[in-house]
């Protein structure tokens, strides 16, 4: 089973000013776990976390911070803080969610995604190739 770890960030990346998410990106979080997905939510402080449980629901668990700089098995890490991506396991993959960076960006992701739409058949086109 592969995890992937997606930062509450992430998830409400382009709602424009928004800090719920949209039921798109639950949606596909919701079809990665029906895929045999594990997914994390991750959230910055504690007190976020009774919010994000409401939100996901028995599909995701959640964890404050706990993306492993290097896991044991192949993983996923949505996040929309390149900075995040520093660092990392080549078991690891990070997706960026939103915005590009600017070329001069000196942390780079695996992957860029304009939502988390977009990373989940990232993810899914991964599995089909890759199985």
């Amino acid at each position: 089973m592969t995890t992937v770890y997606v930062d509450t960030d992430a998830v409400v990346a382009g709602t424009r000013g928004s800090s719920a998410p949209t039921d798109g990106s639950l949606r596909s979080l919701r079809f990665l776990r029906e895929e045999g997905h594990d997914v994390v939510l991750v959230v910055d402080d504690d007190a976020q976390a009774p919010a994000w449980a409401a939100v996901g629901g028995e599909w995701a668990s959640i964890e404050r911070a706990r993306v492993p700089m290097r896991p044991w098995s192949a993983s996923w890490y949505l996040t929309s803080d390149i900075g995040r991506c520093l660092g990392r396991s080549a078991l690891l993959r990070t997706v960026l969610i939103g915005s590009t960076p600017g070329p001069a960006a000196v942390h780079r992701c695996d992957a860029l995604a304009r939502d988390v739409s977009a990373a989940a058949l990232e993810i899914l086109a991964s599995k089909a190739m890759h199985p």
